[in-house]
Parts: structure tokens; C-alpha cells; sequence
């Protein structure tokens, strides 16, 4: 497909080619600003497409301007140079007869033909008008003649008959004709009256009205023909329309149709007449309303937990796309829905309050129409007491702990059981957490069931087995202390534990607990703060059996920054080789962040936001990743943009861009780099390039950030779909670092304009940041 166009676009805009896929469903091949054809491949044989191409100038969206097109026959002969009135005759399938014209008007004829031998599928008549465009006209296999109309008074039109049959297309036969004189009163090129205004209103799922403007007694009647439209890019042999014809008075300016289709599209053709002979048409076409959607029947609910539920429905017996579960607590909250197909049934609801009444709904979706809803109310199962726990075994004693409800309880009955020891049953106030347990038997395997008593109504259970006579672990030290690590190590006991639970307070004065496993004798701890005294405590444990804990106390190593707010702070610190590390946003103990620092590159103290070496990290990502951030910081990533904006708001940090292609490595550098916050669309700021890889950032300084799913910039085709990445797209780019790796298609890939071009995918990029102000050590600042 080739075009024209104007001299004013930059090779940074962007134009695209839309059209239906063979399933239907619109498809669009972005196309280069420079470019003036593209070639548009996996289509299917032997089908017509419309094709529209679409200009996108300085935010403006133009056009479209649009062409239709037939792809050729698997197997289609060449046509033949020389076209005569009857077809060669092949040795043996179909084959034309005669073409001939008859019934001449001034605006239309009829054509007719006969078949030597047959049949076809159906028929194609092409013939081009006096403008010179391509007129086609499809027939079914079933009819020899056709009305071809909408031609001009005393004009030869020369007209050619293909038969289609089975994918092929046989023939052409071809014929002549002339169009009759103009009517009394309009000489040949007198342009006579005009219909216009052609327009559709009250439309319901059976009628129309159809409304026309045309001037006072210019046409003594109208004819309107309507039908289902002939031609369909899905059928590779479209049926043949069925048309329906109304006379109208010449003095009537519109029309009802009635007895339509729901639901259905209809070509609307309405000609002036005078006398018998066709002087103005106009065409459109209009839809009739859908039927109304049915809701779903037979709402039930099974499986009903604390915090669970099973919702399930029979749907309607109309066509429906999905369907939307909604639910909220019924004496009001936030509503929650989720979308499930249309051939679901069921549907599991989560994160219910325990003991609480749910209002439900299910609506059929069928594109942007939903039905009635179909409502329903459950109760969940009111929680109890929860992670019960046996700590401190000792000989004859433990202590029996648990998390309590979220609704409160009056009482809670404790039963204690195990084969030839003596029972225990005693109850417990509603505000207890914990039960002290005596007189237990040693070596004893022990049952605990605990309920919450509300009223007379008793709570789910909480259980837990239990051994006593546990043997707790030895000799807790911490060793190998430094900033931000410790090393403990312990003795294990002689009976091996199933696990152990390590305990240990944070600065915050909360406490943190690791779960590992039973045959460790030590454990690293990271991410401690520097200069700080933490206590640990050590417990072995049986399953949800736990022995006394072991302690011990250390205080961390210092530093001269304790809690830098950067890798160039960090490298105040002491550090000297690249490695992952702990920065502190704005130096705020209570917000760390784990990142990469490049230490060696240009004097070091980089923070690496951004990698791309191998392709195994997938950046074709949804707006919420980029601002979160995704990846491996030590491999493939982006730290997220929620984390640049907080960085660069808090101080003033330059930009480094690393790009490698085996032993070719070149670098761009910003004296001063920002990025605004999710509110702004983390609007990017840059100025002050110098380099060797050439500036390809600074035509995107003053750019929000776009991803596939989020384009505040508005665009008909967004620029992050058209070229696989998430960036700060200005219309569209010169450098693409968060491209399709690998990728040299369309300008897909990981490009940098200025250096190897936009056919060029990068193999390895770094993004990283530091203060303006950083001086390396030993130089000085």
C-alpha cells in the first residue's frame, strides 16, 4: 500500500495503517513518518479489506484517508492481455457465457449473462466510473443479471463478469454500454437536483425513521432500498444481500422502516426519481437496537467461611461476554467486583469480614451493556481465635498462646487431651491471650482445642499437638558484627527440631521473626541499622510446639553516614567496589530501599536505576509495575518510578547513560536530572548533555511517562504500544532503552538514535544517578 504526503513530518512522528484482522478484530501497523508504503502481511487469500492510514502531526490526529483491496486466489491466473466478450474455455470446470447489456436509463442499465458451464459460488462485476475509480459489484451464484446504477446520462461504460468458484477466479467476460440522455429539462454535465441531510432517528430493535432534504418538487418519488450489507472482509464468498425496496411520494421527506432485525447493520440507499429514471442517490447506514440483556438466574452459595465464599449462577439464555460480580458488606463499605468469563459459573470471593452479612450481585456484560442486577445476601462464618501456639515445654508445664478474634468474645473453653494422661478443661476471659498449662506428663504427646463463646454460639476452633519434655537449643552467640549484618550461631539439641523461630527487635520497637528450618546452626542478619544494640531470642520447635527461648545481645558496628541517602553518601562509607546495597530515602531510617551502586564507573558513587544485558526480565509492563519497579537489582531491572521522583525531589543529581555493544562503549551524561511525581505523570526534566553516545534524551525532556496501558499524552495509537516499551514518549522517540529487546522491527527495539540509529537494539544499557555536587574521594570537594 502506497501514499502521498507533505514534506513537514519528522522522523520522530508517527503514522499508522488500521484494518480487520481475520478474525475481525481491528489491527494497526504503525508506519515511520519517512516512509511512503508499507506492505501488510498474514492476511488470508482470496478476502477484500479496508485499509485506513492515519497521520498524527504535532498531537493532531489527521485523516484517515482510506482504500479497499482483494487479496488474489491461492491458486489465481494470470488475467489475460487481450479481454474478449466470452471466456477461453478451460478443458473442464465452469465457465462464462455471454455478457450483455440491456433496460438502458439514463443513470443505470442492466446487465445479464449466461453460464456454459457451471455453477460458481457467485459473481463480480467491475467496471471503473467516469472519475476513474474501481467500482465492484458482488452476486450471488445463484442469479444471471444485475441493476447497475448510480451512472451518468450519455456516458460508455466498458464492464467485466468474473465467476468465483471455490477460492478461484475464472474469466473475465466483458461487455459495453451508454447510459440513456439526460431528462428533459438538464442538459448533459447540468448538475440537477440534489439529495441531502440523509439521517437516522428514532431507532428501536425493529425500526427506523429515515429523514432526507431535497428541494420542493424536484423529484416526483423516492425510492429507498435497505439491506444487510453485501460485502464481508470475513467471508471469502459473501453471501448475496437481501434487499428490500419502499416507494415514497415525491413530497415526503422521510420514511419508517419497519420489521428490521435487533441488533443488525443496514446499507440505506434513497434515490430522487423523475418519472421512471433515477436523477440524485445518497446512501448510509444505520443500526438497530440490541435486545436488552438478560440478567443471570439461580443466584447460590456454598462453601461459606470466616472469610469466604462460593457465589455461583446460571447464565441467560442470550449471548453474554462476561460477567461482573460485585460485592460489599450490606450495612455499607467499599463495593469490590471482578470480572469473569462468560462460560464461567462460579466464583470464589476473598478477604471477607468473618461474621458479617454480603450483599451479592451478578450483571451479564455483553461489550459496554450490562443487565439487571441479580442480588443475593450470605453470612459469613463469625472468626475465632487463631495461630495457637505451645511455648516454653518444659517438663510438666507450657504455655498455650493465640491470636483472639476480631469480634470479641465472652469467654473461651480450653479443652486438653492425650491417651493415658488425665484430661484438662477449664475456660478463659474473653480478653485473654494466653493459658499457662500444669501438671503435664512427661514426654507426653498432648491435643489442645480452643473456642471463642459468643452468647451461646460457639466459634470456629483453633487446635495445636504438643510434646513435652522438648529440649531447647545452646549457646546463642552473635558473631562477625558489622553496620549492618551479624552473623548467629547456636548448638542444636539432641532430639533435632522440625524448625526453629528467631526473634529479634527492630529499632521502630517492633519484632521481627524468621522461620528456618531444622537442620541450621546459623543465620546472617541484613539490614540492620548502624551503631544500634538488638537482643535475639532463639526457639526450637515441633511443628507449633516450642521450647523456652535462648537470648543475646549485640550492638552493630558504626558509620560516618549511618543512613546515606545515595551511593554517592555511601561511598563516604567506606565502599569502594559495586555491589547491592541499602540507601535510605531522604535519609529516613524508616524508608530503605535495596539498590545497586556502580562504584567504578567515572570516579563511581552511581545509583543504577535501570539495566538491560540479557533479555530474560520482561519490560513490556503495565504502568503500575514502572512505578513500583520490577526485576533483579544485581541483573535486569527498573527501580521504579515512584523511587526516581522521591530521589531527585530531595536533592540535585545528574544523569549517567552507559550503552555497550561487545567492546564498543559509549556514554551520555546530564548535568541535571528530575523526575516529578505520579500526580505530574513523572514528567521528565534533563539539560547539560555531553558524551560520545550523541543526545538522544533531551527531545524528551518536558515528556510524561507512558506505558501500555496509561498514555497521558492522549494519542490516537500511543506510542508505548507502537513501540513495545514504557518511556517518556514525546511523539514518539529517539532513544527507547525500555524497548522489545533484541528487536530490530519498526523501531521496536532498545534504541539510541544518536548512536546506532532506530534499527539497532542496544545489548546492554545502564541508567544511574548521582548528586551533581559528588566529588570522588581523594579528589578533593
Amino acid at each position: 500500500m502506497g501514499w502521498e504526503a507533505g514534506n513537514d513530518w519528522a522522523p520522530s512522528l508517527l503514522k499508522a495503517a488500521r484494518y480487520r484482522d481475520t478474525d475481525g478484530q481491528p489491527s494497526a501497523v504503525p508506519v515511520a513518518a519517512d516512509q511512503r508504503e508499507v506492505t501488510i502481511e498474514g492476511l488470508e487469500p482470496g478476502r477484500k479489506y479496508k485499509f485506513l492510514l492515519y497521520g498524527l502531526l504535532r498531537g493532531q490526529h489527521l485523516g484517515p484517508v482510506s482504500v479497499l483491496g482483494m487479496t488474489a486466489p491461492e491458486e489465481d491466473m494470470p488475467a489475460p492481455s487481450h479481454l474478449a466478450t466470452e471466456a477461453p474455455e478451460p478443458s473442464e470446470g465452469p465457465r462464462l457465457g455471454a455478457l450483455a447489456v440491456k433496460d438502458v436509463s439514463p443513470d443505470s442499465l442492466h446487465l445479464s449473462w449466461s453460464v456454459a458451464q457451471g455453477p460458481f459460488d457467485s459473481f463480480v462485476v467491475q467496471y471503473q466510473s467516469t472519475g476513474g475509480e474501481p467500482q465492484a459489484l458482488l452476486v450471488g451464484g445463484d442469479q444471471n443479471k444485475v441493476l447497475v446504477s448510480g451512472l451518468e446520462p450519455s456516458t460508455s461504460y466498458k464492464f467485466f463478469l468474473y465467476g468465483l468458484r471455490e477460492g478461484k477466479r475464472l474469466g473475465p467476460v466483458s461487455a459495453e454500454g451508454t447510459t440513456g440522455p439526460a431528462p428533459a429539462g438538464q442538459t448533459p454535465g447540468e448538475p440537477g437536483p440534489r439529495l441531502s441531510h440523509l439521517s437516522v432517528t428514532d431507532v428501536t430493535t425493529n425500526s427506523l425513521r429515515l429523514s432526507w432534504e431535497a428541494p420542493p418538487e424536484a423529484f416526483d418519488s423516492f425510492l429507498l432500498r435497505f439491506g444487510v450489507p453485501s460485502l464481508s472482509t470475513l467471508e471469502l464468498h459473501p453471501r448475496p444481500p437481501l434487499q428490500r425496496e419502499l416507494t415514497v411520494p415525491g413530497t415526503r421527506r422521510s420514511a419508517m422502516l419497519w420489521d428490521l432485525s435487533p441488533g443488525t447493520l443496514y446499507t440505506l440507499t434513497l434515490y430522487g426519481l423523475r418519472g421512471p429514471h433515477k436523477a440524485d442517490g445518497i446512501q448510509g447506514t444505520a443500526r438497530t437496537l440490541s435486545p436488552a440483556l438478560e440478567r443471570p438466574r439461580d443466584l447460590q452459595f456454598s462453601e461459606i467461611g470466616e472469610t469466604s465464599a462460593k457465589v455461583s449462577w446460571m447464565p441467560p439464555p442470550s449471548r453474554v461476554d462476561s460477567f461482573k460480580v460485585s460485592y460489599q458488606l450490606a450495612d455499607g463499605g467499599e463495593p469490590q467486583s471482578v470480572q469473569v468469563d462468560g462460560r464461567a459459573r462460579t466464583q470464589k470471593l476473598e478477604g471477607l469480614v468473618p461474621g458479617a452479612r454480603y450483599g451479592v450481585t451478578v450483571v451479564s456484560v455483553r461489550g459496554f451493556e450490562e443487565s439487571e442486577p441479580l442480588t443475593g445476601f450470605l453470612t459469613t462464618v463469625p472468626d475465632g481465635p487463631t495461630q495457637l501456639r505451645a511455648l516454653n515445654l518444659t517438663e510438666g508445664s507450657a504455655l498455650l498462646l493465640w491470636q483472639p478474634p476480631q469480634a470479641p468474645v465472652d469467654t473461651y473453653d480450653i479443652k486438653v487431651t492425650a491417651p493415658g494422661a488425665p484430661s484438662l478443661q477449664d475456660s478463659a476471659p474473653g480478653n485473654a491471650v494466653d493459658y499457662p498449662l500444669q501438671g503435664l506428663v512427661l514426654h507426653t504427646n498432648y491435643t489442645a482445642t480452643l473456642h471463642g463463646l459468643r452468647g451461646p454460639n460457639l466459634t470456629s476452633p483453633a487446635s495445636i499437638t504438643f510434646t513435652t519434655g522438648l529440649e531447647a537449643p545452646q549457646d546463642l552467640e552473635a558473631k562477625e558484627v558489622t553496620p549492618r549484618t551479624a552473623l548467629l550461631t547456636w548448638t542444636t539439641p539432641q532430639v533435632p527440631p522440625t524448625g526453629y523461630l528467631l526473634s529479634f527487635n527492630t529499632p521502630g520497637g517492633q519484632t521481627q521473626e524468621i522461620l528456618l528450618p531444622g537442620g541450621v546452626t546459623s543465620h546472617q542478619l541484613h539490614g540492620l541499622f548502624p551503631s544500634t544494640l538488638y537482643s535475639a531470642w532463639l526457639r526450637a520447635m515441633w511443628d507449633r510446639s516450642f521450647t523456652p527461648p535462648v537470648s543475646t545481645s549485640f550492638t552493630t558496628g558504626g558509620l560516618r553516614i549511618p543512613f546515606p541517602r545515595d551511593c554517592g553518601e555511601e561511598m563516604q562509607n567506606g565502599v569502594s567496589t559495586s555491589r547491592t546495597t541499602t540507601i535510605f530515602l531522604n535519609g529516613n531510617r524508616e524508608r530503605p530501599l535495596n539498590v545497586f551502586c556502580d562504584m567504578e564507573t567515572d570516579g563511581g558513587g552511581w545509583l543504577v536505576f535501570q539495566r538491560r544485558m540479557d533479555g530474560k526480565t520482561d519490560f513490556w509492563r503495565d504502568w503500575e509495575d514502572y512505578a513500583r519497579g520490577f526485576g533483579n537489582i544485581s541483573e535486569e531491572f527498573w527501580l521504579g518510578n515512584d523511587a526516581l521522583h522521591s530521589l531527585t525531589k530531595a536533592g540535585d543529581y545528574s544523569l549517567r547513560v552507559d550503552l555497550r555493544d561487545g567492546d564498543e562503549a559509549v556514554f551520555a551524561q546530564y548535568d541535571s536530572f528530575q523526575v516529578d511525581s505520579a500526580d505530574e505523570y513523572y514528567r521528565l526534566h534533563l539539560e547539560g548533555y555531553h558524551g560520545t553516545a550523541g543526545d538522544s534524551m533531551s527531545y524528551h525532556s518536558g515528556s510524561v511517562f507512558s506505558a501500555r496501558d496509561r498514555d497521558p499524552n492522549n494519542l490516537l495509537i500511543s506510542c508505548a504500544v507502537s513501540y513495545r516499551g514504557a518511556w517518556w514518549y514525546k511523539n514518539c522517540h529517539y532513544a527507547n532503552l525500555n524497548g522489545l529487546y533484541g528487536s530490530t522491527v519498526d523501531h521496536q527495539g532498545v534504541s539510541w538514535y544518536y548512536w546506532k540509529g532506530f534499527d539497532f537494539s542496544v545489548p546492554f544499557t545502564e541508567m544511574k544517578l548521582r548528586p551533581r555536587s559528588y566529588r570522588p574521594p581523594g579528589r578533593g570537594g
